[in-house]
């Protein structure tokens, strides 16, 4: 399967796989199948092993990032049938992976509690209507959705919940905003760590072997992902390193994460393949590193999230800009 076939405006995030790979038989092996592409549209693929290797990512993470992102991703799955979602668009998982994020990201920002696990149920409800609202809205455009409604959801949830005792036991320091220091002496293990934890933090781990496996997924889904992510992934770690970012936030993967998933979309799913495309796919990496610093500095009076904002701000900037451009076209 690759990532460059045909687009639906509609869909939120990623092209869907050929007809062939698409059509799973009825039952437990369709469900089985939606699911674990669920997990794989965190990188922005269909392949239904590499979602499999994910998701072995997030258990190696820990055991409990396995099962929220099993939650969520479920969750969002059963609403879609619900809720009489196209059946094409949960076949590829694009009705899951929303879902799968939220559970993550509670998690990690609220903590392990039976509240947690509330939340990350009614926020995989709340992004599948979010999903719908927002495909309605920038079809006419032909924007892609991609991760904003797992963004709405999460930053909703997380900076009202410490206004909630029963929600709120302190919270977690992690992915809070990083600000510049005079330390800026890099060591070989802070830029290959980077390397790893840039891909490692689209499923908001900072373990660069978590990292190394998905790279791994990326390769299985389609050689064009897996080169794109490298890519995108050693730009970022180059261009922080080059503009003085702080060592310790560039080898866990904060400047780095929203650079991976430009890379694959523009890449290898929204722009057609040249030079000039992927002249203008790396203008985009460097453009969402620099902007993900920015909104840090952003969100960091009202506790906020970065989260995927700078990838979502970054892709639409660019195939907005298309048209005007006669060496870049999209895919169809």
């Amino acid at each position: 399967m690759t990532t460059s076939e045909t687009w639906d405006t509609a869909a939120p995030d990623t092209a869907a796989p050929d007809t062939a790979e698409a059509a799973a038989p009825p039952g437990p092996v369709r469900l089985t199948v939606q699911l674990a592409r669920g997990f794989a549209q965190l990188s922005l693929q269909a392949n239904v092993w590499a979602g499999g290797l994910i998701l072995l990512a997030l258990f190696v993470e820990s055991w409990q990032t396995g099962v929220f992102a099993v939650l969520g991703t479920v969750v969002s799955t059963a609403t879609a049938y619900a809720l009489g979602v196209d059946k094409s668009s949960i076949d590829i998982g694009l009705q899951g992976f929303s879902g799968c994020l939220i559970g993550i990201a509670l998690l990690v920002f609220l903590g392990h509690y039976p509240s947690t696990y509330l939340l990350a149920v009614g926020g995989a409800v709340l992004c599948v209507l979010l999903c719908a609202a927002l495909s309605t809205a920038l079809t006419p455009w032909k924007i892609p959705v991609l991760t904003a409604p797992f963004c709405i959801v999460c930053a909703v949830v997380v900076v009202a919940a410490p206004a909630f005792t029963r929600v709120w036991h302190g919270g977690s320091p992690a992915a809070l905003p990083v600000r510049a220091t005079a330390d800026v002496d890099y060591t070989w293990t802070d830029l290959w760590h980077g390397f790893f934890t840039n891909i490692s933090q689209i499923g908001l781990s900072a373990h660069w072997y978590v990292g190394l496996i998905m790279l791994v997924a990326l390769f299985v889904a389609g050689l064009r992902p897996g080169l794109a992510a490298a890519l995108g992934s050693a730009v970022a770690v180059l261009l922080a390193w080059a503009l003085g970012a702080p060592p310790s936030a560039v080898a866990v993967g904060v400047y780095g994460y929203n650079a991976v998933l430009v890379a694959i979309a523009l890449g290898t799913i929204f722009l057609a393949g040249s030079v000039s495309s992927t002249t203008y796919t790396l203008a985009g990496v460097a453009t969402t590193t620099v902007l993900t610093a920015s909104l840090n500095a952003y969100f960091a009076p009202f506790g906020g999230r970065t989260l995927t904002w700078p990838f979502i701000v970054t892709t639409w900037l660019f195939l907005a800009a298309v048209p005007a451009f006669s060496r870049i076209r999209r895919t169809a």
